[in-house]
């Protein structure tokens, strides 16, 4: 559902303004925390989860678009991916928090469930800094998590045993994610020094 949102409003933007986009990535990456943060401000207002997940669904789109954004305008820095990973993270703990809140999770779970994320996220970007790319690795990437959560929070106020039972469930796929990632590097690092191993025996 965010792909097609995503790709919608990358196509009325190509159509209303082309290259010319009066937008600046880094705003609309900051603008997606303030979002997030708005997440957390609906819980505590006691306003419904609905509201909540649509705030987080808005977040997403906005947190989506800046890279879109960021290439079309030839605004691609370094520090902009940087600040976009951050954000990321904030937003993560900011949802997870919003969870809690609404009595979705408990807070061992809730606790759980972003030391989880904060690792799918870590394990990926030390994999890349040893030269292994896991993008597309795992059930649970940030674009699926950000659906469950958005669902669980909507799902909160018809029925909260479905609601929890699917931020469990994302507590749990999001775990099983670390563990593939972690057995994806060890697979692919363990070839590369088999490979290497090998080369060496043949050239010695």
């Amino acid at each position: 559902m965010l792909s097609r949102l995503k790709r919608l409003m990358e196509a009325v933007l190509d159509k209303v303004f082309g290259d010319r986009l009066p937008l600046d990535p880094n705003a609309i990456t900051l603008l997606s925390l303030v979002l997030s943060a708005t997440v957390v401000a609906a819980a505590l207002l006691g306003l419904p989860p609905l509201s909540a997940a649509l705030l987080l669904l808005l977040s997403a789109l906005l947190d989506a678009l800046d890279g879109y954004v960021a290439r079309r305008t030839g605004k691609v820095t370094s520090f902009g991916a940087f600040l976009d990973s951050t954000v990321d993270r904030a937003s993560d703990a900011l949802h997870t928090y919003a969870l809690l809140l609404y009595g979705v999770l408990g807070f061992q779970a809730a606790y759980a469930l972003l030391a989880s994320e904060l690792l799918v996220s870590y394990t990926r970007a030390r994999a890349e800094s040893l030269g292994v790319n896991l993008s597309g690795v795992g059930l649970m990437e940030r674009g699926e998590r950000v659906l469950a959560k958005a669902a669980a929070l909507a799902s909160r106020t018809v029925d909260p045993t479905a609601a929890r039972a699917i931020a469990y469930a994302l507590l749990a796929l999001t775990a099983a994610t670390v563990l593939q990632r972690v057995v994806a590097v060890a697979r692919r690092l363990r070839a590369e020094a088999r490979l290497k191993t090998a080369g060496v025996r043949e050239h010695p």
